[in-house]
Parts: C-alpha cells; sequence; structure tokens
C-alpha cells in the first residue's frame, strides 16, 4: 500500500508549490524582483514534483488495483471464497490492510463476510 505514501507525498509537495505562488504573487506587489525569481523557481519545481509524484501514485495503485483482482479472481475460482488472512499473505499486506480492501469490495459487490476469530474473515460471493 505504498502508493498511499507517495499521494500524500504529492499532496504535500502541492502545498509547497501553492506556498510559492503565493510568495511569488506577494513578491512581484511588493516589488522585490529578486525574492520574486527565487519564489517562481520554488513554485515550478514543486508543481513539476507533484505532478510527477502524482501520476507515479496512479501508476502504483492501479498496479496494485490489478493484483487485487487478479488474486480475488484465482482464489474464487479455486477455493470459492477468501479468507482474510491468506489474501494478506499472497499480497503481502498487513491483515488492516486487507480487511479494508475486501471489506470495501463486499460493501460494493454483495459479498458476504463471516467473522472468525483472533480478526480473521470469509468473504463469499452472495
Amino acid at each position: 500500500m505504498t502508493h498511499r505514501l507517495v499521494l500524500m507525498l504529492s499532496a504535500i509537495l502541492m502545498m509547497f508549490a501553492i506556498f510559492g505562488l503565493v510568495m511569488w504573487i506577494g513578491a512581484i506587489e511588493g516589488e522585490n524582483e529578486k525574492a520574486a525569481y527565487g519564489n517562481m523557481m520554488l513554485c515550478f519545481v514543486m508543481s513539476a514534483l507533484m505532478i510527477i509524484t502524482l501520476i507515479v501514485g496512479i501508476r502504483m495503485r492501479a498496479s496494485m488495483n490489478l493484483r487485487i483482482e487478479n488474486l480475488l479472481t484465482e482464489m474464487f475460482q479455486r477455493e470459492g471464497s477468501v479468507q482474510a488472512t491468506s489474501f494478506a499473505e499472497r499480497m503481502g499486506i498487513s491483515l488492516d490492510d486487507a480487511r479494508d480492501v475486501l471489506d470495501k469490495r463486499s460493501r460494493d459487490r454483495g459479498w458476504l463476510r463471516t467473522e472468525y476469530a483472533q480478526y480473521d474473515a470469509r468473504y463469499v460471493q452472495g
């Protein structure tokens, strides 16, 4: 779930890009051209980095969703259900993240969930 961190980094870079834009406009209005050039460069560099990290994060998220869908299809075809612990192991993610992913999909797709001890669950297509 590293894509979430990359997308958060993109949001932080956008904050710095907006900060650079505001400071650039303030320097132009205050007639301080030396500071205006530096703030303009800050705005452009942070905007470029923000766009790059946004694109990388979106691609990482798309590939993660593709891996999830392929594994779900395989598990439903082979076993007829998805066990949260085995899903987490095979995806290489934590059980919390696996439960989050499976709970969202179960609400959207009408799967039935059976709770087990030790925070495990089984999902069946209903």
